[in-house]
């Protein structure tokens, strides 16, 4: 014997993990966003040192600081990428 779910319970289930997805994307996308900005700054970081020629000691202080971003962000846009997957996962069984 096979229960099913009715169509007015898909779609609360549905509009519950939508609601969920929005609540949490006001904390998930500002995570994403600040990362992939001091992605983009520390490449042309880079790219300024390549060009100009900077000196040893100024390609230490770069590299030190984005090794202390990355150790700080790594954790907090793994779980919100994490999240927004997982909700994007249910939304699309659903």
């Amino acid at each position: 014997m096979e229960i099913e779910k009715s169509d007015a319970w898909q779609r609360h289930q549905l509009a519950t993990v939508e609601r969920m997805q929005r609540d949490l994307a006001r904390l998930t996308h500002p995570v994403i966003r600040a990362v992939g900005l001091c992605g983009v700054a520390y490449l042309a970081s880079w790219v300024v040192m390549m060009v100009l020629g900077a000196a040893a000691g100024a390609m230490v202080v770069v590299a030190a600081v984005s090794a202390a971003a990355l150790v700080l962000g790594a954790s907090a846009f793994a779980l919100a990428v994490g999240m927004e997957r997982y909700l994007r996962g249910r939304l699309e069984k659903v």
